[in-house]
């Protein structure tokens, strides 16, 4: 499901406007990602938690040449399912 089908999909069940729904979404989309950019956790009871995760530097290599670099430490977005959140249960 991709953002369009979500905006339709939630208009559907609200009885909300699409233009209501992305307007809402957006909103969430944002605060969530202000949240984030803080290193703050996100979490949708019942869905799931966005957390950002810090991965330290490391040493690799270039598949290509064989040659040995250093990876550099990054951040990225982790999320985890909500135990009651279940998929493919049915």
């Amino acid at each position: 499901m991709n953002k369009k089908e979500l905006v339709q999909t939630a208009a559907e069940y609200s009885g909300m406007s699409q233009g209501e729904v992305e307007k809402a979404l957006n909103a969430i989309l944002e605060s969530m990602k202000q949240s984030l950019k803080k290193e703050e956790p996100v979490t949708l009871v019942g869905f799931g938690t966005l957390q950002v995760k810090s991965h330290a530097a490391r040493k690799g290599h270039n598949p290509s040449t064989g040659e040995s670099m250093l990876i550099p430490a990054k951040k990225t977005v982790k999320f985890k399912a909500s135990s009651v959140l279940e998929v493919g249960s049915k």
